[in-house]
């Protein structure tokens, strides 16, 4: 296989779109009880991670630097339910779905 010029550029491009996105992955374990960790991915120097009840009102709001990749969400609080948890970071916004246990 050959690689050409263009071939490498398009791979470069690919490379730096996918380094702007944001990712916002599925918080683990789901359900959660007591604590439950999500990741996240971006490219800003900060992100805003929160967590709403499913009426919309906030519940919780984490700043995570770019430097952390890692937010960690005690939920031993937390009424049981289905809860909603964004990112918002590179003029993106992400969100996704929880169940709380007791």
């Amino acid at each position: 296989m050959t690689l050409s010029a263009q071939t490498v550029s398009k791979y470069t491009d690919a490379k730096t779109t996918l380094s702007n996105q944001v990712v916002l992955e599925q918080n683990y374990p789901n359900p959660a009880k007591g604590k439950t960790v999500i990741n996240v991915e971006f490219s800003s120097p900060e992100a805003v991670v929160r967590v709403y009840n499913i009426l919309g009102k906030r519940i919780e709001e984490f700043v995570v630097s770019s430097d952390k990749k890692v937010v960690i969400v005690d939920v031993s609080d937390y009424q049981e339910g289905i809860y909603l948890y964004s990112i918002e970071a590179d003029g993106q916004k992400v969100t996704k779905r929880m169940t709380v246990k007791k």
